[in-house]
């Protein structure tokens, strides 16, 4: 849920990410915390302004955390999206990283389209993001109404 809150002050989303982060090193990360991160590290919000994305800097130590992982390609190619723009982009050491990685995909075309800023948002991730469906983690009672 903290991932969608794209105008939370600069310093909570960097404590939220620091923290997930925390959760990968240590090894106890699942799908949600990773895609979280990848929503928390974005280069292009959804409805927030331009000026609530994280400092490159913040985000590509987050990058360099994530690249020996395995199964974290989409999460790479959505936190490094290029945008055309200097101030938001990562340095271009850590995409290159990330190209090379991206590039051994089985979905390595796609996966670089993201990358590049050429590929828009697939119904998936907008379905996750916006869909009517509960949070991960959260559960439905099962009694009667």
């Amino acid at each position: 849920m903290a991932a969608s809150f794209e105008h939370l002050p600069m310093r909570t989303k960097i404590a939220l990410g620091d923290a997930l982060i925390g959760r990968v090193r240590s090894g106890q990360q699942g799908e949600t915390e990773l895609w979280s991160l990848s929503r928390i590290g974005a280069r292009q919000l959804l409805y927030g302004p331009t000026n609530q994305v994280l400092p490159p800097a913040t985000v590509s130590a987050w990058v360099e955390a994530l690249l020996p992982l395995p199964n974290v390609d989409e999460i790479l190619a959505s936190m490094a999206q290029s945008t055309g723009d200097a101030t938001r982009d990562l340095p271009p050491p850590t995409l290159d990283k990330v190209r090379l990685k991206l590039a051994e995909s089985p979905a390595a075309d796609r996966l670089l389209s993201i990358l590049s800023g050429e590929q828009a948002r697939d119904a998936q991730n907008l379905s996750r993001i916006f869909g009517e469906e509960l949070p991960s983690g959260l559960v439905m009672g099962g009694g009667t109404l």
